[in-house]
């Protein structure tokens, strides 16, 4: 648990979850929860208003790709993805997991470092010819129009 204090936003105060009520509240659906911070460099004081963030889990080597990427057809969820002669793209059945905000994380189906399409899917066919927007942003790529 961090507690961020308005103003001082790079400077975070670790603390620690101590307890989550098991009663939530009808009117606002929240439930209450307890938080306990050492504070040794006294930066918190009683009626100090603060930002928490609570984290629930970390997952190490993920692959993440942006939930734009993700798409679904008849035989389930999938990805395009940018062959090795970056030129063409291949679709690539996945099984994602969870997602965060505009971010989904892939449990099977996309390897680590694979770019994948983020826009123009439905003009795309598997071995289709790929043109990338901008070599810098890595999963963006532009799909040519037919001739």
């Amino acid at each position: 648990m961090e507690a961020v204090i308005p103003g001082d936003e790079k400077r975070m105060v670790q603390g620690e979850l101590t307890f989550i009520d098991n009663a939530v509240d009808t009117t606002t659906g929240t439930i209450k929860l307890k938080g306990t911070f050492a504070n040794k460099d006294e930066r918190l004081w009683p009626g100090l208003f603060v930002d928490v963030i609570l984290t629930l889990t970390t997952e190490r080597n993920r692959v993440v790709v942006p939930s734009r990427a993700v798409q679904t057809g008849q035989q389930g969820q999938y990805v395009y993805v940018i062959k090795q002669d970056d030129m063409s793209a291949e679709l690539r059945p996945v099984t994602p997991g969870r997602t965060y905000e505009s971010w989904t994380i892939i449990d099977k189906g996309v390897a680590p470092g694979e770019r994948v399409v983020t826009d123009g899917q439905l003009r795309l066919v598997p071995s289709a010819k790929v043109e990338l927007k901008n070599a810098n942003e890595n999963s963006k790529v532009q799909i040519p129009n037919p001739k």
